[in-house]
């Protein structure tokens, strides 16, 4: 199975379980009206038309265009940007729509009591299946050496959903404990937003790393994932250290695209060009056995 059938599987995969998570999350949040189960509930719905079009670019992207002969790769650096940006501004969103109330009850003392009383079973199943997801798109993308940018967005989207269900079932738990006539009486009105402001502190920094990852890679910055890194000087030193001990190995990854290129030093020998020929050769033929979309280029 090659590394792109493997990506294609596990969205498919995703799909079908964010459809779930959706479904529930819609039952859950209509029963209880509590808007950190609406972050919820929405976070899910958009990772199931993300995956659905993380599907579609899986199986396109690798197509190459007279304008875009080493495929259209971009799309998956751009997915991951896009999603990103969603997510953020979700969560931003969230902090807005849940801090309206509460300042109403604070300050002229208006507000609903929360329903909380469907809300723990719910968050039990979910958090599992949240993890159970994420920590199989991550053992997928490690499957093909964690080339794939869509599944580690997926990975860590699912991470940040099991994240926020735990937060909103421990603060059901602990609000269980809060007699409604004491201090902390006022939970029970506005702990909605005190839960949705603490769940996009936690979640903020997954998102936000995905998106400088992805923009660095859409912009053509050289790759800041130092396992493949690595990996791949590993196999560059093993065949050139000995013919090149002084060099430079600049990698460039697009989505599932690795552009490598190799700085050489202006004062090689023009009698081992043909060594440097072969040693081409037998680095790409070794690439090839880990990653599906190699281009490698030796830069005097």
């Amino acid at each position: 199975m090659t590394q792109k059938e493997i990506e294609s599987r596990s969205l498919v995969v995703s799909t079908v379980f964010n459809g779930i998570f959706t479904a529930a999350g819609i039952w859950v949040f209509a029963a209880t009206r509590i808007q950190a189960l609406f972050l919820d509930c929405f976070f899910s719905f958009i990772a199931l038309l993300s995956t659905i079009m993380a599907t579609l670019i899986s199986k396109t992207s690798k197509k190459t265009t007279i304008a875009y002969p080493e495929g259209l790769y971009f799309l998956e650096p751009l997915y991951a940007i896009l999603k990103s940006a969603l997510v953020l501004s979700l969560l931003v969103f969230s902090v807005i729509a849940t801090a309206i109330p509460a300042y109403q009850y604070f300050a002229y003392g208006i507000g609903n009591e929360m329903n909380i009383a469907p809300v723990l079973p719910y968050t039990i199943i979910m958090v599992f299946l949240c993890f159970s997801l994420g920590f199989y798109n991550m053992w997928q993308n490690k499957k093909i050496n964690n080339i794939s940018t869509m599944l580690a967005a997926e990975s860590k989207s699912n991470i940040v959903d099991g994240l926020q269900s735990a937060g909103i079932g421990l603060a059901v738990i602990l609000l269980s404990f809060v007699d409604k006539t004491s201090s902390l009486g006022f939970l029970h009105y506005t702990g909605d937003f005190f839960i949705t402001f603490i769940l996009v502190l936690i979640s903020l920094k997954m998102p936000l790393k995905i998106l400088v990852s992805a923009f660095k890679e859409l912009t053509g910055g050289i790759s800041d994932d130092e396992i493949i890194k690595q990996h791949i000087n590993a196999i560059i030193d093993a065949h050139l250290n000995i013919i090149v001990p002084e060099k430079r190995c600049d990698i460039f990854k697009v989505g599932m695209h690795i552009n490598i290129r190799v700085l050489l030093p202006n004062s090689i020998g023009h009698n081992i060009i043909d060594e440097l020929k072969t040693s081409r050769e037998k680095i790409i033929h070794d690439l090839q056995l880990y990653y599906d979309s190699i281009k490698l280029n030796f830069v005097f």
